[in-house]
């Protein structure tokens, strides 16, 4: 069965050196990643292509030469716009900044950045000065020349230096910091639930239940968590269920359709165009390959 995205890992010989990264390649439209959260700061730079990125209740589109903030507990999704998208996804746990001797740095900069109290600005257009920092930190970590630890952890400074002069969105506080924390974490349970269960037929009170509140109230968090009302979210769910069976099944368009979660076909087709463009059965012979056709 073809795959849709390929990862490519740059597996570290030393794993006490605390950086990943790895190139992600995705072929033809659907999601990057879905909708989740974590507590490290990750980069994204977005080599070719468009993309779709929202974290928490924003949305905004990169292009190639952009990078990508993703701010601890945020939650973040990203879809492709295009036909390919090539990006590199960076995680730096900046634990390894940290020095055995304690210092105004330490203090004012590294702890407030592992406790995810510092936030920065999610999409950075085409900044020469940083993207030439992310190009020297994906080049030091393929070749591994000797020193290459060093050029990473220098060049991570460098970067972190750059984001809080140009990109700086806020400092949380603790009292605030918690209150996020306790959402997300609250929420998680309600996401992993949609995720394995968008097939079945979902009912907003029973998702309220969940995390015991008023149907109001939950429709208002998720929301605000997520960008999205829990239909439409629920929605894209299945349509990107349908996605995948479009171009790695040979199930026809009303199995798909039920596969998905939708009742009705030609309700399946018209939500299907609404998002896509185009039509399942034209979206199968652009895009699926030949003996799935």
């Amino acid at each position: 069965m073809p795959k849709t995205a390929i990862y490519h890992y740059m597996e570290m010989p030393d794993q006490s050196f605390l950086v990943d990264i790895f190139e992600r390649n995705f072929q033809g439209p659907g999601p990057l990643f879905t909708q989740h959260w974590h507590e490290h700061l990750q980069f994204i730079y977005f080599n070719t292509g468009q993309a779709l990125i929202s974290c928490n209740s924003r949305s905004f589109q990169v292009n190639a030469g952009d990078l990508v903030v993703i701010n601890g507990n945020e939650l973040h999704y990203g879809e492709n716009l295009g036909s390919e998208v090539l990006c590199y996804i960076i995680r730096i746990d900046f634990s390894f900044l940290l020095s055995n001797q304690v210092d105004s740095c330490q203090t004012k900069y590294i702890t407030p950045l592992i406790q995810n109290h510092i936030v920065f600005k999610n999409k950075v257009g085409k900044d020469e000065n940083i993207t030439r920092c992310i190009k020297k930190m994906i080049a030091e970590y393929s070749s591994r020349g000797i020193g290459y630890e060093l050029a990473i952890k220098a060049l991570a400074y460098e970067l972190l230096v750059l984001l809080l002069r140009g990109y700086l969105e806020r400092v949380y506080s603790e009292q605030e910091h918690e209150v996020i924390m306790r959402n997300v974490k609250r929420f998680q349970r309600i996401l992993d639930f949609l995720d394995s269960h968008f097939s079945e037929p979902i009912n907003i009170d029973q998702l309220a239940c969940m995390v015991s509140v008023s149907k109001y109230h939950f429709c208002r968090l998720f929301k605000q968590l997520t960008g999205k009302s829990a239909g439409d979210y629920i929605c894209q769910l299945r349509i990107n269920n349908a996605l995948t069976l479009l171009r790695e099944s040979d199930l026809n368009i009303t199995e798909i359709a039920m596969a998905s979660g939708f009742n009705d076909t030609n309700y399946f087709c018209r939500v299907f165009k609404k998002c896509q463009t185009i039509s399942p059965s034209q979206f199968r012979k652009k895009y699926a390959p030949q003996n799935f056709k």
